[in-house]
C-alpha cells in the first residue's frame, strides 16, 4: 500500500529539471539521465521561480536497466537495474544539507520512527541496485540502497537499506512490465468484477521485508525492520481494494525520543480509484 522504508528515505522526490530516456536493443534495455534542481514538488502554478531561487543544490541521476529474460509478453522475465545520483547541496543555504527519515510504511501517523536529524554536508552519492523476477502469477522484487554523505561535523557518513517483496496472483494474472521505461505498471484482471456473471476480478497476496539502518558514527537515527503482509483485490484495472498488516521493530535510536527496542503493529485498508 505504501513504498518501502529505504525507498521513502533515500529515493529523490519530485524536483524540477530535465530528463532524457530511451529503450534500445529491441526494448530489452533502457537508459535514462536527468539533471534537477533540488526544489521539491511544485504545488501551485507560478511557484517554479521561487522554488528555483530557494533550491539548495542539484541532482544528476542516471539509470540503466536490462531484461536478461523476457518471454510470453512479459509473463516470464528477469529484470536488472542500476541507478546512481550525485546530489550537490549548498551548506550555506537556509535549507542546506540532508535529512534521512521515513514513516513506518503507513501514513496513518505523522510520526517517523527513525530519523537522522539535519546533516549539514556539501554532497551525497546514492546508489540503487534493482532485481525483479516474474514467473507467471509469481513475482519477486528487491532493491538495495546505499547513501554516502560528504564531509559533515560527524565525518563521512554511510546509511543503507533494502527490501525484498513477493506476490502471487491467486486468479492467474501476472504483473505488467513496461519495456519502454523499465518499470512495472498497473495490473489488469482477466475478468473484471461482475458477480451476476460469476466474475470476481483479480486477487493477489503479497509480503515484504524491508530494513533501514540510519546509524553511523555518532549519528544514531535508529534501525527499523518491517514485515508487511498484503491482500489486493482488483475489481477492474482502475479500481482496487487493499489490505495491509505491518509489523514494525525499531532499535538503537538515540535521537529524541530515544528508542532502545520498540514494536508497533498497523492494520490499514484503502479503496483506490485510479484515473
Amino acid at each position: 500500500m505504501e513504498r518501502s522504508l529505504p525507498t521513502v528515505a533515500f529515493a529523490p522526490g519530485r524536483n524540477l529539471g530535465i530528463l532524457f530516456q530511451d529503450a534500445v536493443l529491441g526494448d530489452r534495455m533502457t537508459w535514462a539521465v536527468g539533471g534537477f534542481w533540488n526544489t521539491g514538488s511544485l504545488n501551485r502554478v507560478g511557484e517554479a521561480r521561487d522554488r528555483i531561487a530557494d533550491a539548495n543544490g542539484y541532482n544528476l541521476s542516471p539509470r540503466i536497466t536490462g531484461l536478461l529474460w523476457y518471454e510470453d509478453g512479459g509473463r516470464r522475465l528477469l529484470h536488472l537495474g542500476l541507478s546512481y545520483s550525485h546530489q550537490s547541496r549548498d551548506k550555506d543555504s537556509t535549507n542546506g544539507g540532508v535529512r534521512y527519515r521515513t514513516w513506518p510504511e503507513s501514513k496513518l501517523t505523522n510520526d517517523v520512527l527513525i530519523d537522522t536529524g539535519d546533516l549539514v554536508t556539501n554532497r551525497v552519492e546514492l546508489i540503487d541496485a534493482e532485481l525483479a523476477w516474474v514467473q507467471g502469477p509469481f513475482s519477486l522484487q528487491s532493491e538495495y540502497f546505499h547513501a554516502f554523505t560528504g564531509v559533515t561535523e560527524e565525518g563521512n557518513l554511510r546509511f543503507w537499506g533494502l527490501y525484498v517483496q513477493a506476490s502471487y496472483f491467486l486468479t492467474g494474472e501476472h504483473r505488467i512490465y513496461n519495456t519502454a521505461a523499465g518499470v512495472f505498471s498497473q495490473a489488469k484482471p482477466k475478468n473484471t468484477f461482475h458477480p451476476l456473471e460469476g466474475r470476481w476480478g483479480a486477487w493477489e497476496i503479497a509480503a515484504r521485508l524491508s530494513y533501514l539502518d540510519l546509524n553511523d558514527g555518532n549519528i544514531k537515527g535508529g534501525k527499523e525492520l518491517n514485515f508487511t503482509a498484503g491482500l489486493n483485490w482488483y475489481l477492474t484495472s482502475n479500481i482496487r481494494l487493499m489490505l495491509n498488516y505491518i509489523r514494525v521493530h525499531v532499535e538503537d535510536r538515540n535521537t529524541s525520543p530515544s528508542v532502545n527496542n520498540g514494536y508497533a503493529n498497523t492494520f490499514q485498508a484503502r479503496f483506490q480509484f485510479a484515473f
